[in-house]
């Protein structure tokens, strides 16, 4: 059932298939508008009357689930239809600005669009039916949608605020914990939070209804346990063993944190629905339903067996069966206390066992009417006096509407009641002529408006009126309480707070007002006086003395003293001062100190290094609470340093000579006095030091000094040596020489200066002249002892040896090899002790040369047989002959064997035959070899006068292979010779008879690649 703008729209299933059903649109007095068969499981409507539905038709793996828009006056005007199951249980849809969201659960897949698919995740067979989100426009545009829950996650209902958010409830399977989540409308988790769990119970609080109140942005939520549960850490009991007993608590809480705010304990004794059961039941039974003004939450439910609310206590119809007894139940939780207050129950006239299962639905409020929504068994079933027949004429379900007013509930019959004992009961009837009344005690009466004076407890119960002759003829009832029901009022709403120090006492007590007893004053069993500091509540009780009971807290604050003060709570002492409690810094009156156990200290107490102290301060006989503040003792150790220490009593050594180590170092006399680093060290006297660290001077360290004299036995050392290189020079390392001028040597500090003073700023890579060198060494102890020695240095030259590194000599012959002049001694390999050696076969030679100075230096040549090259050819280029041989070498060429020259070219050479010779430096000849630069006559006259008869080309025999060709001014070829080893001549014939005169044109090839072409002319004439 939902609210629209001028009426409300209800939707029940047509039949049990749920595959389609009827939605009716009622206007505000009940009066039926329209109606539409259509598949619809879940409606809403939004702020402009518009209605979305949405419904599942079709068969297993083959669903159709369908989003559908329609008008305020029931016109279609959109539908979208997604694919895969959606459960029957729990769907809703939300309009918000331009957001439609719908949820719901499935059992496998959803599939929206071929956009997004939901599988469902729980891995079973058979799954568990998962809960989804999907977001739409009011166009129906699809936007997204998700899967809610995991594992064995069961949702069970949501709910939007003003904001667009959607709240989701969920439960374990096994009821092991429940949840709500909060999503925004962009379907994005902001919130989740475990709101019960069974640690410790049986059941987990089962949030099965979610409303959220509009008006105070609080959200309301109705759920189910057994046995025992928590909600938020609050304990609740059915207060019964068995599992077969449901009781339910409606809770509220804050929609910022879902944490539990308010509780009502709703103790229903209800058998049905949960935790048993089916996600596809429709007709769900043992529900709360809510409805809210700016005062009242407005509730309707069902329950069995006895139940109270607020003042009283109903009883159902069916008391004798504990399982199927289920009344429907109206009340209102008053906002300002969420206390409940009864409204009316339902009755039924006939009982089976069956007939008793009364489901509440969903309900709403326009203007002063509340209007309710139920399924019911009874025939008929009796709401607030009205009975509504049951129209499937055997007790099968059927449903109803009823609209209750909130000013008037009973237009017809009223009373006075609830009055006090021995008061005046006055019964009043209207909308008739003809009344006649009936009730307890044997009352009857045919006045409009009787009394009864002087009630008593047997007047109390239901009263009959039946009235005719006018426009609300019937038979009318009105239930009347004789007795105090009715609790004390306090006089003060709400208790101020009392404050005061430890000598708190409170001598007043509040009171009330009853409507039978008048003042009632307040008792308690909580403590009326106070000493200690905290914040305390007294549960003030009002007792009218007729069972009738109102309670009010009252909160008593004790406040203590304020604490003293410092302006460090991290003090830090010297050891070195012996720090005691009354060092420590600290602002107050009447100061008490105490340990962490809370034991009192003295002010002499001896501060410990890293200890927590705790001071008070007591103002007019009351203690404050307690300032904490750690003490860090410091305590610094001695310097270190050796306690005996030497110097030099020729470097007038101070007492800043003295090695210490240490920081903020300060230096004391025998007599304990400060002395400045300037004063000069007494031999055998002792000195103290101490260091400071963290503003704390250590205790002192005695050290007891020594003045010696000559106490550098350093030596003078001459050395001489023969150069390493045939260098003027060498590097040397003085510092090696060290440990020649003093025994532990690492023990001093040495400086190397020159003859003219200067210090020597890399001994360890110092150039050393071949000749003398005298370096002045000064051997310094730590404390300023020293002496100067001297390193007296004599570099003599290591001699040269002249040989060449590799020497060669044709074969046959000899060679001389040289060790130079000058040397004092020779010795060859050979065992030769001579200048000169003369070899005549290859090898490797040594000689070692020493010099006046016994420096020595060896040398080595290779000598070995000369490689001889070849002759390959002598290349000619017009002028120029170039001689190839057949490996680089140390050659001399000469074209006469006589003048030699190192070149292998000949130029400017004329034409004619030559012969080239080639050897190498050492004398061995390579061999020679002839070639030609050519004449070439261009005319012959081959007359047979004896006088230029041929052609002949002089040096051609030279180049076996040569091709001699010649042509007639036709290109025909009318000579061709290849020359062989004889000289070449022609004697003008052409097959043996001559060729007439002529120029004629010849090309030659010669056999070392030159071409010449020309032309020759012949006369026979």
């Amino acid at each position: 059932m939902k609210k629209t703008n001028d009426g409300f729209l209800y939707v029940y299933q047509a039949d049990q298939s749920y595959t389609y059903a009827k939605m009716l649109k009622y206007d505000f007095n009940c009066n039926l508008v329209w109606e539409k068969y259509d598949v619809i499981q879940a409606l809403t409507v939004d702020s402009s009357g518009n209605i979305y539905t949405l419904g599942t038709s079709g068969y297993y793996m083959n669903y159709t689930n369908k989003l559908k828009k329609y008008s305020a006056n029931g016109t279609l005007i959109w539908e979208k239809q997604f694919t895969g199951e959606i459960g029957r249980l729990a769907k809703n849809i939300f309009v918000h600005q331009n957001d439609v969201i719908v949820t719901g659960v499935f059992s496998y897949t959803l599939d929206f669009f071929n956009q997004v698919s939901l599988t469902n995740n729980s891995g079973l067979t058979q799954p568990y039916p998962r809960g989804f989100l999907a977001k739409f426009d009011t166009n129906g545009n699809f936007y997204n949608a998700i899967q809610l829950g995991q594992n064995m996650e069961f949702f069970k209902d949501s709910e939007m605020d003003n904001d667009g958010n959607i709240y989701i409830s969920k439960v374990h399977a096994n009821f092991e914990y429940s949840k709500i989540e909060k999503f925004d409308h962009n379907l994005q988790l902001i919130l989740s939070k475990e709101i019960s769990n069974n640690t410790g119970v049986y059941w987990a609080y089962c949030p099965t209804n979610l409303h959220y109140n509009k008006i105070n942005n609080k959200m309301y939520v109705y759920g189910t346990f057994a046995i025992s549960t928590k909600v938020d850490n609050t304990t609740f009991s059915t207060g019964n063993s068995s599992n077969g007993v449901q009781q339910s608590i409606i809770t509220e809480f804050d929609t910022s944190n879902l944490n539990l705010l308010r509780y009502l304990k709703f103790y229903n004794n209800s058998f049905l629905q949960i935790p048993h059961e089916s996600n596809n039941n429709t007709r769900t039974l043992n529900n709360a339903y809510f409805a809210e003004t700016n005062d009242y939450l407005y509730t309707f439910g069902s329950f069995s067996q006895t139940m109270t609310l607020g003042n009283t206590t109903i009883t159902s119809s069916n008391t004798g069966n504990n399982i199927y007894g289920e009344d429907l139940v109206f009340f209102k939780i008053n906002l300002s206390n969420f206390e409940a207050q009864y409204l009316f129950k339902s009755e039924g006239s006939q009982f089976s066992i069956y007939q008793s299962l009364n489901a509440a639905n969903e309900i709403f409020i326009n203007n002063d009417n509340v209007y309710l929504s139920a399924n019911f068994r009874n025939k008929p079933i009796i709401l607030n006096g009205t009975p509504i027949n049951n129209n499937s004429g055997n007790g099968n379900e059927d449903v109803l509407l009823y609209k209750y007013n909130t000013t008037n509930p009973s237009s017809t019959l009223s009373s006075n009641s609830p009055v006090c004992i021995n008061s005046t009961l006055q019964l009043n009837a209207s909308g008739g002529i003809v009344y006649n009344w009936t009730g307890p005690n044997g009352f009857t009466s045919n006045q409009q408006n009787p009394t009864i004076h002087n009630a008593t407890a047997n007047n109390a119960g239901i009263y009959t009126c039946q009235v005719s002759g006018g426009a609300c003829s019937g038979t009318f009832t009105v239930n009347v309480v004789v007795g105090d029901n009715i609790a004390p009022i306090p006089n003060i709403v709400t208790l101020a707070d009392i404050t005061g120090d430890c000598h708190t006492a409170i001598t007043s007590f509040p009171t009330a007002a009853d409507n039978c007893a008048g003042t009632v004053t307040a008792t308690t069993t909580d403590p009326l006086s106070y000493s200690i500091p905290g914040n305390y509540i007294i549960h003030w009780t009002y007792n009218d003395g007729n069972g009738n009971t109102a309670t009010q807290n009252q909160n008593i604050i004790v406040v203590s003293p304020a604490v003293p003060t410092t302006t460090n709570t991290q003090q830090t002492f010297c050891a070195t001062n012996n720090p005691k409690i009354s060092d420590i810094q600290i602002t107050g009156q009447n100061i008490k100190w105490y340990d962490a156990t809370g034991n009192v200290l003295s002010a002499a107490t001896a501060l410990i290094n890293g200890q927590i102290y705790y001071a008070s301060q007591t103002i007019n006989g009351c203690e404050s609470n307690k300032t904490a503040i750690q003490v860090i003792v410091n305590t610094t150790p001695k310097p270190t340093a050796n306690v005996n220490q030497d110097f030099c009593a020729s470097a007038n050594p101070t007492i800043e000579k003295i090695v210490v180590t240490g920081t903020s170092l300060k230096f004391y006399n025998a007599a304990g006095n400060v002395i400045p680093i300037t004063t000069p060290l007494v031999n055998g006297q002792t000195y103290f030091v101490t260091q400071t660290l963290n503003n704390c001077e250590s205790e002192k360290q005695a050290i007891t000094v020594t003045l010696s004299t000559d106490n550098v036995p350093a030596k003078d050392i001459t050395l001489v040596q023969c150069n390493t290189t045939t260098s003027n020079s060498m590097v040397v390392n003085l510092h090696s020489y060290e440990a020649s001028i003093i025994n532990n040597p690492g023990n001093y500090i040495f400086t190397y200066t020159d003859t003219a003073g200067n210090v020597i700023s890399n001994p360890s890579a110092y150039v050393l002249n071949t000749g003398t060198t005298l370096i002045h060494v000064r051997v310094a102890t730590p404390d300023g002892c020293f002496k100067v020695v001297r390193l007296n240095f004599t570099l003599n030259p290591k001699p040269i040896v002249q040989l060449p590194d590799t020497l060669d000599f044709c074969e046959g012959k000899s060679v001389v090899l040289d060790a130079g002049p000058g040397f004092k001694s020779y010795e060859w390999n050979t065992g030769a002790t001579t200048q000169t050696i003369t070899v005549t076969t290859p090898g490797t030679y040594t000689v070692k040369v020493t010099n006046i100075f016994g420096c020595e230096n060896t040398g080595s040549t290779q000598v070995s047989y000369s490689v001889l090259a070849h002759i390959v050819s002598v290349n000619i280029t017009n002028n120029t002959a170039t001689v190839i041989l057949s490996q680089s070498g140390n050659y001399e060429f000469s074209l006469n064997n006589f003048t030699w020259q190192d070149s292998n070219i000949f130029t400017n050479l004329n034409m004619g035959e030559y012969t080239v010779y080639v050897r190498t430096k050492s004398g061995c000849i390579i061999g020679q070899k002839s070639f030609s630069i050519f004449n070439i006559p261009n005319a012959i006259s081959p007359n047979g006068d004896g006088i230029n008869d041929t052609w002949r080309i002089a040096g051609l025999e030279n180049y076996p292979g040569t091709e001699v060709s010649l042509y007639d001014r036709r290109g025909v070829t009318i000579y061709r010779e290849i020359i062989k080893n004889r000289p070449f001549q022609w004697d003008g014939k052409y097959e043996s008879h001559p060729i007439s005169t002529g120029n004629y044109w010849y090309t030659i090839k010669v056999s070392d690649g030159r071409i010449y072409n020309g032309w020759l002319l012949i006369k026979n004439r």
